[in-house]
C-alpha cells in the first residue's frame, strides 16, 4: 500500500508544469513590464544634461572678482540659479520655488546648498530680495557669455531655470521655468536617494 503511493506521487503531472513554470513567468512578465507598463518612478522630470558641465568650466568669481576654486565648489549637492541685474515675478518664482524645495529634503537638507549666481551687478532691489528672502543662499559671480559657452548655448542663457549640480562638481540636470515644484522636488529627492555621496 505504502509503496502503491508513494508511485502515484511520484507520476504527478503538474510537477513538470510548476518547474517550467517557475522559468518562464519571470520572462513573460519583465517583457510585458517593459514593454506595456509605464514605471514613473524611473523616470526624470528635469532635462538631463548631455554631456555634463563640469562646474570649474563657468569661471565663477567671488566679490573680489578672482575664480572661486573648483574644490571650494564641490563636495556638496547645489541648486544653482542664474539671475541679471534685476529679477522679475519669473525669477523671484523660482528662487523661491528652490528655496520650498530645499526645505522639504529634511535630513537630506546639509547635503544641499543653494547658489545664485549674478550674470551682472545687482541692483539695489536684487540684493534687498536676496538679502531678506535667500540670504541663506551662496552669491557668485558669472560672465554670460563664458557660461553659455560651457553649456554650448548658441542663445542666450534663460535666468529663471535651475540648474542640479552633483559633489562631483558636475551640473547634470536643469528644469525649466514652466516646470512646478513637484518635478523638482521628485527628482532630486531620487537622486539623493540613489547617491551615497555629498
Amino acid at each position: 500500500m505504502t509503496e502503491e503511493i508513494i508511485q502515484n506521487k511520484s507520476r504527478n503531472p503538474y510537477t513538470i508544469w510548476f518547474v517550467v513554470a517557475s522559468f518562464v513567468l519571470p520572462v513573460v512578465l519583465a517583457y510585458i513590464v517593459f514593454y506595456y507598463v509605464e514605471v514613473t518612478s524611473f523616470t526624470n522630470r528635469g532635462e538631463i544634461i548631455k554631456p555634463v558641465v563640469d562646474i570649474a568650466s563657468l569661471k565663477l568669481t567671488d566679490e573680489k572678482g578672482e575664480i572661486i576654486p573648483r574644490d571650494t565648489l564641490t563636495y556638496k549637492w547645489r541648486f544653482i540659479s542664474f539671475v541679471g541685474s534685476d529679477c522679475d515675478e519669473a525669477c523671484n518664482k523660482r528662487l523661491h520655488e528652490s528655496r520650498q524645495v530645499y526645505r522639504t529634503l529634511g535630513k537630506n537638507r546639509h547635503r544641499v546648498l543653494r547658489v545664485i549666481v549674478h550674470l551682472a551687478p545687482a541692483s539695489e532691489a536684487l540684493n534687498r530680495l536676496i538679502d531678506a528672502e535667500y540670504s541663506d543662499s551662496l552669491k557668485m559671480n558669472g560672465d554670460a557669455s563664458v557660461i553659455n559657452a560651457a553649456f554650448g548655448n548658441t542663445s542666450k542663457l534663460d535666468e529663471n531655470e535651475l540648474y542640479i549640480m552633483d559633489p562631483r562638481g558636475n551640473i547634470m540636470m536643469r528644469f525649466t521655468q514652466e516646470q512646478p515644484m513637484k518635478d523638482i522636488r521628485f527628482d532630486v529627492r531620487k537622486l539623493l536617494k540613489a547617491s551615497q555621496i555629498g
